[in-house]
């Protein structure tokens, strides 16, 4: 018998199955294993995923799938900075409420107001350097581009 996994993606299954031994963290109901791996097979393809899956030792599987998950629904929530961007800027419970939705079988999309720079905790910082003497008050940019510095 397929297991949930291999069931959604319409492959073989054994019972040596990686999908099976990956899914066995999601322990809610075996329609929301197949929501997520629905979900994360479209994200990153089906052959990637279980190229991944494929790289890690047995007991690492299900940890490695969780965290392909999460990624997923971060990077759809928040396309720029994905599930890190989120933790970093205290907005976990938003990427924790897209993998429940998605395990539940709804949708998600990206997130209509952006953090602002300074929620990252990025700073637009312009050179700028003094041109003759001291009387003089001109001052140029040093370049034109515009850096970032990251405040931890």
């Amino acid at each position: 018998m397929s297991c949930n996994g291999c069931r959604v993606l319409r492959k073989g299954c054994n019972e040596n199955c990686i999908l099976r031994q990956s899914l066995a963290a999601i322990q809610d109901t075996p329609q929301a294993q197949a929501n997520a791996t629905l979900f994360v097979a479209k994200f990153f393809g089906r052959a990637t995923l279980m190229s991944f899956l494929s790289a890690v030792p047995q007991h690492q599987r299900p940890a490695l799938f969780q965290s392909l998950l999460l990624e997923a629904c971060g990077r759809t929530v928040n396309p720029v900075n994905g599930a890190v961007g989120l933790l970093w800027t205290g907005n976990w419970h938003v990427c924790e409420s897209a993998v429940e939705t998605v395990l539940r079988g709804g949708t998600i999309q990206a997130m209509s107001n952006a953090p602002q720079d300074h929620q990252l905790g990025l700073t637009n910082v312009k050179e700028e350097t003094r041109i003759g003497n001291a009387s003089e008050s001109a001052t140029r940019s040093a370049s034109s581009e515009t850096k970032l510095l990251y405040f931890f």
